[in-house]
């Protein structure tokens, strides 16, 4: 009598294929995750940035406050001093510039001395978005004190 051949199993080409397959999914899945990963951390560098921006243009201007009510005709050149190389008190991502307004409204570089500027730009680089602040020299000597 002959025994009849069992066919119960895999052979070993079914066993390879089934093995490389899986193997090409998962590079593809891992591919994908890590381009995925990688992209979810750029949100929260900009979140991080932004809230150092927004902390250091708080602390400008109640640094600000403090000196127009200290000195109110020689705020601005303060304040941009602290701004400005040497000083850079507010570290090198802040700067600063005088403007003005021409009659349209656009901004337009103040082309007169310091001590009569009027208005100053002040620009926190942040990642993602750019914080701006406008200080202006628009309180006299004789005004109440600004509360900060």
């Amino acid at each position: 009598m002959r025994l009849a051949a069992s066919r119960a199993g895999f052979t070993l080409i079914e066993v390879i294929v089934t093995i490389v397959a899986a193997a090409i999914v998962g590079v593809i899945f891992i591919q994908f995750m890590g381009t995925a990963m990688s992209r979810s951390v750029r949100p929260l560098e900009i979140v991080r940035g932004e809230a150092e921006a927004e902390r250091l243009l708080e602390r400008i201007t109640a640094d600000y406050v403090f000196e127009v009510n200290r000195d109110p005709a020689g705020a601005l050149l303060t304040l941009k001093g602290q701004i400005d190389p040497p000083t850079r008190k507010y570290g090198e991502t802040v700067s600063a510039d005088y403007i003005q307004f021409n009659a349209g409204g656009n901004e337009v570089p103040f082309a007169g001395p310091a001590a009569e500027a009027r208005t100053l730009k002040v620009t926190v680089n942040a990642a993602g978005n750019d914080l701006v602040a406008l200080f202006t020299r628009s309180r006299t000597a004789n005004s109440p004190p600004v509360a900060f």
